[in-house]
């Protein structure tokens, strides 16, 4: 048989706000089957489906704006996590339907993914020397009693307002005041242990929440002097708010970057125990890195990690 028909990913709209600079875009069902054979017979003679655990994830260039757009949903102190369920319109993951013989269909021949129950919550942030930060969000889908978890639609057109603007990279990071050099690569897991319960064997849950949060901070570097009494001792060394910052440049499309004075760039806070996780790690003649982990606290006041949106770097 030919192809009739092919999509790819677009924008994810959350509530009301559209994301674009989309990377990767997914829907999984979560299927659970029961196909177990009696009798000690070879072959199963009984096939039922048990559970779906519906999930849907997204990986976009827009830091500052999803970071925005999650934390509108929620109260300032939480900005890690949304409930699906307080949002009019929910979430939509949007199919963007090819052309044959050109390249995308008009308006009205595009397909949407919607949930409206559930949790999203961040996923990891990631960038390397020289590239672009990407940050990956997670959705646990849940059964809000009448509407299918996740429902398409399709002939819909593709949501106005889709932009392209923002474009983060590797900044200074200060760790208890003291300047981490020449650094590779950060990584941050959000740690959100967002879970789904169901009861009655219903097939979808009908309860989702967050377990634990335990944010986690990587750092890879060519510094071997990272560990050192003097900066990163063996036995670790304690990280405040206070003393602390983790930056992400933004660049100036056509240029390079903003400037430093310009509050646009994003900074992280945290507290925790920072400690160096492998001395020297090196292949070949390549420079030797080093790698240095950072798992977050609870200080009694602030998120165990605190983000700026809209900081200068100072």
């Amino acid at each position: 048989m030919s192809v009739t028909r092919a999509s790819s990913l677009y924008a994810v709209v959350i509530n009301s706000t559209v994301i674009g600079g989309i990377t990767a875009q997914s829907a999984q069902m979560g299927t659970e089957m029961s196909s177990k054979p009696s009798s000690a017979e070879v072959y199963a003679r009984w096939q039922a489906m048990t559970a779906q655990n519906p999930r849907a994830t997204f990986t976009t260039y827009a830091i500052a704006s999803l970071l925005d757009s999650i934390a509108e949903e929620l109260p300032a102190t939480d900005i890690y996590s949304a409930d699906i369920a307080e949002m009019a319109a929910g979430v939509s993951l949007y199919a963007q339907a090819y052309l044959k013989g050109s390249t995308r269909k008009g308006e009205s021949l595009h397909r949407k993914l919607v949930a409206v129950e559930g949790m999203l919550g961040l996923g990891r942030l990631s960038c390397t020397h020289q590239q672009d930060a990407t940050i990956e969000v997670n959705g646990v889908v849940g059964w809000d009693g009448t509407n299918d978890p996740i429902a398409e639609t399709d002939l819909v057109s593709l949501p106005s307002g889709v932009t392209d603007a923002e474009r983060y990279t590797l900044g200074a990071v200060t760790l208890e005041s003291l300047s981490i050099p020449q650094v590779r690569s950060l990584s941050i897991d959000f740690g959100l242990n967002i879970v789904a319960e169901g009861s009655d064997s219903d097939i979808w849950p009908t309860f989702v929440t967050i377990q634990s949060i335990n944010p986690v901070i990587t750092l890879r570097g060519i510094d071997l002097e990272w560990l050192k009494s003097t900066v990163i001792p063996r036995a670790g060394k304690a990280i405040t708010h206070a003393n602390t910052t983790i930056y992400l440049r933004k660049r100036a499309a056509g240029s390079s970057f903003v400037a430093n004075e310009t509050e646009q760039h994003i900074k992280f806070t945290a507290c925790g125990m920072a400690y160096i996780d492998t001395p020297m790690d090196a292949t070949g003649s390549e420079p030797a890195e080093c790698s240095l982990i950072l798992p977050c606290k609870y200080d009694g006041d602030n998120d165990p990690l605190v983000i700026d949106t809209t900081s200068a770097i100072t």
